[in-house]
């Protein structure tokens, strides 16, 4: 039976989806497929059933899945005690994150592992939070950063790592721009860019509105902090996100931060990870990059509040 087959096999039933195993393993589809057809003809055993268009373990395939958990965990393992023996560390990271850490950053976060430990392989996922739940608990993902408070199973570590700010965002070109501060009255004439409803962001935007009684007036929904970026910029209306996301445009001065009311609503990233998994020696020194990064980005961006 071909190693390698196994090791496809087991992130395809993790990822529960062709497209997404080859994502992770920057394999295309049919070639995933293939090779699937593969371990099946050499087992003789039907590993998968389709319905809709979701593919499922058959019973065949459940019993597979939970000897290849257990050998992709023993050669993570071995890898990682080979490296202790060399002194080298190495091997791969599979990290999530939702899509403010994910994308503004953890690029920072793995730019300066690469510099500390080059022979690590460093794979990025970033997803909604609820997705990036979904892979930590399956196993999919090694470790995460997620934002937002978010309620985890007692198998999955969780532990807040940096509070960003959320901040009401502007064109420049927007009246309330000319104004020393901002009022009630003068957000609810506005037309609010959100995220999609499943996303946390979405969720703190309810809680803004409901915390200071404003209409919900949505503007438009967007898939990505960017195009809310963007759409904002446009003078489309205004938008409350994580400063962090918005910092350099309003550095540059393409965004506005609103100075709204006195208090500033903070917006957790964690750290989470299964604790069933195996923590390698490149994970233990990937956690001690990403906490001095954060906490880094802590003490600037808190130095950099608004009056």
């Amino acid at each position: 039976m071909d190693l390698h087959y196994l090791e496809i096999f087991n992130t395809v039933a993790e990822c529960s989806s062709f497209k997404k195993a080859s994502e992770v393993l920057h394999l295309s589809q049919p070639a995933i497929s293939i090779q699937m057809k593969k371990l099946e003809s050499q087992t003789s055993l039907k590993l998968f059933y389709k319905s809709g268009n979701k593919i499922y373990l058959s019973e065949s395939g459940l019993m597979l899945y939970s000897y290849t958990r257990r050998i992709i965990s023993i050669l993570e393992e071995i890898e990682d005690n080979i490296s202790n023996v060399r002194d080298v560390v190495s091997g791969t990271i599979n990290l999530g994150g939702s899509n403010t850490p994910g994308t503004y950053i953890l690029p920072i976060v793995i730019g300066e592992m690469k510099k500390l430990y080059p022979s690590v392989t460093i794979n990025l996922h970033i997803a909604n939070t609820s997705e990036i739940t979904t892979l930590i608990d399956n196993g999919s993902l090694d470790i995460a950063v997620n934002g937002g408070d978010n309620n985890y199973n007692s198998y999955i570590y969780s532990e807040v790592l940096y509070y960003d700010r959320l901040s009401v965002i502007a064109s420049p070109e927007n009246s309330l721009c000319s104004r020393e501060h901002i009022e009630v009255n003068d957000l609810a004439k506005e037309g609010f860019i959100v995220h999609e409803k499943t996303s946390q962001l979405y969720t703190c935007y309810k809680s803004f509105i409901d915390k200071f009684n404003l209409p919900k007036n949505i503007s438009m929904y967007l898939g990505n902090i960017d195009a809310i970026k963007h759409a904002v910029n446009a003078n489309l209306g205004i938008s409350y996100i994580p400063y962090y996301a918005v910092k350099f445009e309003v550095e540059k001065g393409y965004l506005r931060e609103l100075k709204f009311g006195p208090d500033k609503y903070d917006y957790p990233y964690s750290l989470i990870y299964n604790r069933d998994k195996n923590i390698s020696q490149s994970l233990q020194k990937f956690i001690e990059v990403l906490k001095k990064v954060f906490q880094n980005l802590n003490d600037d961006i808190h130095n950099d509040l608004p009056d």
